[in-house]
């Protein structure tokens, strides 16, 4: 048995009488099955990965964030939090912020590849995004989560746990592909039906949506999986 296969016996579930097919915006696996495929899978995908450790991987980060509108220098003395890191940081990109790393592979990255520089960020927590840290609430400027969403276990537990990272003028700043269907290392299906009730509900506003990344990668317009990729831009509504 699979995670794909599982989800898709839980999808075929959910049909309305309509006949619309829902989306998955939780894995129905037990967390324990999560963690031992798709987070196994990403940390071998990260310790075999060779391209992360060249120049082009920053090059591409400058890129890519410059695409969506971010400057080097725009968060300055400010606190970053990267949700779902990975085992580099893209978030070096701005010049002077306090960077914060919230990995849940982020000690056997540590420990294991040599190359990774999650140690460079002023706080390191090697936990799951679904886990709220509380020394974290009302203390972000900007939350930022890279290719990483439609990897984990609980989207609406991660949003929420964002909302309240972010300071009253914050800003959070999600992009990742669009899903209609999982497998076993994409075990969540996000797209903009899935999305916007579940960021409702954590009292997120949608400030700006984009699709794809223009130029950014070269001309593909997703990060390697589904049609294109979803950029949010999320403030908080409670204020």
């Amino acid at each position: 048995m699979t995670i794909l296969g599982d989800v898709r016996r839980a999808v075929n579930r959910l049909l309305g009488r309509s006949g619309e097919r829902a989306v998955v915006a939780k894995t129905t696996e037990s967390r324990d099955k999560w963690a031992t495929e798709a987070q196994e899978g990403e940390f071998k995908f990260h310790k075999n990965d060779t391209w992360r450790k060249t120049p082009d991987f920053m090059a591409q980060t400058d890129r890519l964030l410059r695409h969506f509108g971010f400057t080097p220098e725009q968060y300055a003395g400010k606190v970053v939090t990267d949700v779902g890191a990975g085992s580099m940081l893209r978030t070096k990109f701005f010049t002077d912020a306090h960077l914060v790393v919230l990995e849940p592979l982020a000690d056997r990255f540590l420990a294991e590849i040599p190359a990774c520089d999650l140690k460079d960020a002023a706080e390191v927590y090697s936990t799951p995004a679904e886990q709220l840290i509380d020394g974290l609430v009302g203390r972000c400027d900007l939350v930022i989560s890279i290719n990483v969403l439609d990897h984990c276990y609980d989207f609406p537990q991660i949003v929420d746990n964002i909302r309240q990272y972010l300071k009253p003028d914050g800003l959070a700043f999600l992009t990742f592909d669009m899903h209609d269907k999982a497998d076993h290392m994409h075990p969540l299906s996000l797209t903009e039906k899935t999305c916007q009730p579940i960021f409702d509900k954590a009292q997120l506003r949608i400030e700006k949506l984009t699709t794809g990344v223009g130029d950014a990668l070269g001309g593909a317009q997703t990060y390697g999986h589904g049609p294109f990729t979803l950029n949010y831009w999320l403030r908080r509504a409670d204020v």
